[in-house]
């Protein structure tokens, strides 16, 4: 026979490893988004130093 206090536990547990995978899946994506933008910014700030470069010569 099952002690369903033990059952409980398993479950608990198994929520607790689901929720955790969940939010490192989302921290994850969050910061491959964030890195991609702030890539994106850097290249459009390097794009118009160079842009003021050549108004320059």
């Amino acid at each position: 026979m099952f002690n369903i206090g033990d059952i409980l536990w398993q479950l608990f547990y198994l929520a607790l490893l689901a929720l955790l995978f969940v939010m490192v899946v989302k921290a994850v994506r969050f910061f491959t988004k964030h890195m991609t933008k702030m890539n994106n910014l850097d290249n459009k700030r390097d794009e118009l130093h160079e842009r003021l470069k050549k108004k320059d010569e």
